[in-house]
């Protein structure tokens, strides 16, 4: 039996070498074509995904440069790749760009030749994927490995490495739903043991470096968003921000990326892969990348900002990740953009729109230490975002739909939402958005809010502006605003933004009636409940930022229900492990 392995893996090994550079590039710098160089694979032409096998999947051209989509009239299908050799790894994070529809789905998978043991992993697989489904990580594991939520990790404790991946992709959707396409795939890995160091691949290693970058990037807090998920959303913030700077025009809001980046399994918002599958799903193509702080110079002088993940503490010098200048005191893990790098008096920095605190403008071009930075920057996992969405892609992103509010008949605070004169009924649990689908969230902006006051050149958004009025949903699925504190704070005319995070985006304009004016002595207040309770009161974005930025309960939160989500959000953000 054993001699049989022996010789299968020697088979398999020979089939390798003479397929090997069938995904290499000739050219390392287009990044954008097919890659197998160093710690880095990306499958996206026509040519490689030829070079697998399809089931019940067929290949289209009139997507980017090449993508995959379900062969007419099936529900599910599969490309598996050819088995490639790859550096020895002991960690690989999959990621992916694809257009998924209401209902479909993308399921990533990577099987790798542990060499020690001589064989396979079984196919580890990174969950349902999809902005329309109730997505989730699968946690798979065998005897040689596993994926702990976006990581796959090789087993053991002797040097256990894989030199070997084989990638599988699995398209779903429903019955009378639209197909999902799958645009590329892409694959990172590293190695920690001793001399093992796996080389960092640079998509632009031949480009100049300037002296000084700094882009034009616009900077979001994420403290001053939703209250019940603003202190866990450094992940989706910081790829809002690299959104909006590669297209303006989709104005999008933090909250927009985050209810649809939310990982129903893993209960959070920090999946590495499926943020940058969220960036994606708006028609670029985003990945997961192990790199260096060159790897990030580079990214900048082409003019694309990096989100990297990292801990620091800001208030200890003598302690463990201290990062002089920090937004906030101390965090555990933690996402932030990278916008730019400058040399001053022979100190290497680095500029960050860092979500952790606020208002915006205090996010907005921190400058770090690179020797501290890099210190901080344990995982070495970055974000990279293409500067231009892929022709043909992008259409199946969350849409944004023009609706009405029209006053309830029966509820002087209800407000029906209205699509081409039909009704929307919201779930009554809409406000528990990181438990169902169906849920979201809901906010104002006033008509005349001015937007925050930015350093000269950076992009403003919508999402800059100074104060926004959170809002909630009644029993009957309306959508809950209090008439008498707009009146009271002179707010008649907004928008209304309500975010669905299996769903759309619906955008509302809203007039709050006028109060009456007072003819006679006012009375007590009626003794009698309202006849429709909302199932939250409307809040505004908290104005005061907690101690940490790690998912600490906001302390302006006033809604019990939505203070046990976010301190169930606080435990998994505690207990996350990069």
């Amino acid at each position: 039996m054993k001699r049989s392995v022996r010789l299968l893996a020697l088979l398999l090994c020979l089939t390798l070498c003479m397929s090997f550079t069938v995904f290499a590039t000739d050219d390392p710098q287009d990044v954008w074509g097919d890659v197998l160089q160093d710690n880095f694979v990306r499958i996206t032409s026509s040519d490689a995904w030829n070079k697998g096998t399809y089931e019940n999947t067929v290949l289209t051209e009139e997507v980017g440069n090449g993508a995959i989509r379900l062969a007419e009239g099936q529900l599910e299908g599969s490309w598996t790749s050819q088995e490639m050799d790859v550096p020895a790894f002991e960690y690989m994070v999959a990621s992916w760009s694809s257009d998924t529809p209401t209902g479909a789905s993308v399921e990533i998978m990577i099987r790798a030749f542990v060499d020690m043991k001589g064989d396979w992993t079984g196919w580890m697989s990174w969950g349902k994927w999809g902005t329309g489904i109730k997505r989730g990580s699968a946690n798979t594991s065998d005897a040689l490995a596993y994926v702990d939520t976006d990581i796959l990790t090789i087993k053991g404790s002797s040097g256990e490495t894989a030199s070997r991946i084989q990638v599988k992709a699995v398209l779903r959707t429903v019955e009378g739903g639209k197909t999902p396409t799958l645009r590329d795939i892409s694959a990172t890995s590293k190695n920690t043991l001793d001399g093992q160091a796996i080389p960092i691949y640079y998509p632009n290693a031949g480009i100049e470096l300037p002296e000084k970058v700094i882009l034009d990037t616009p900077a979001y807090s994420q403290m001053r968003r939703d209250g019940s998920i603003g202190g866990v959303i450094c992940s989706p913030t910081t790829m809002t921000m690299m959104i909006n700077d590669r297209a303006p025009q989709l104005d999008l809001f933090p909250e927009e990326l985050a209810l649809r980046d939310y990982d129903f399994n893993y209960e959070g918002f920090g999946n590495w892969a499926y943020t940058t599958a969220v960036g994606a799903a708006y028609g670029f193509s985003a990945s997961c990348h192990y790199s260096d702080l060159d790897f990030v110079r580079h990214e900048l002088a082409a003019g694309r900002s990096v989100g990297l993940s990292v801990r620091y503490n800001s208030v200890n010098p003598s302690g463990s990740y201290y990062l002089e200048n920090g937004a906030t005191d101390d965090t555990a893990g933690h996402l932030i953009t990278i916008v730019g790098y400058e040399t001053i008096d022979g100190v290497d920095y680095f500029y960050s729109n860092d979500a952790a605190t606020r208002p915006d403008a205090k996010c907005a071009l921190r400058k770090y230490r690179a020797d501290q930075l890099d210190n901080c920057w344990q995982s070495r996992l970055a974000y990279t975002v293409s500067l231009e969405p892929e022709a043909g892609a992008g259409q199946d992103a969350p849409q944004r739909i023009p609706a009405k509010l029209e006053l309830s008949e029966t509820n002087p605070d209800g407000y029906r939402l209205m699509v081409d004169g039909e009704q929307v009924v919201l779930n009554k649990s809409f406000l528990r958005k990181t438990s169902v689908t169906g849920a979201g969230t809901a906010f104002l902006i006033a008509k005349d809010a001015p937007l925050e006051q930015m350093p000269e050149g950076m992009k403003v958004t919508t999402a800059n502006t100074e104060k926004m009025t959170y809002v909630g949903v009644t029993n009957e699925g309306d959508v809950y605003i209090s008439t008498s504190k707009m009146q009271a704070a002179g707010m008649t005319d907004a928008t209304c933004y309500i975010i669905v995070n299996d769903g759309p985006t619906y955008v509302a304009e809203v007039t709050i009636p006028a109060a009456e004016p007072a003819t006679e002595p006012a009375t007590e207040a009626p003794t009698e409940a309202p006849t429709e309770a909302p199932t939250q009161a409307p809040t505004e974005a908290p104005t005061e930022a907690p101690a940490e930025a790690k998912g600490g309960v906001n302390p302006a939160i006033i809604v019990v229900g939505v203070a046990i989500v976010a301190a169930a959000a606080v435990v998994l953000v505690k207990s996350r492990k990069k």
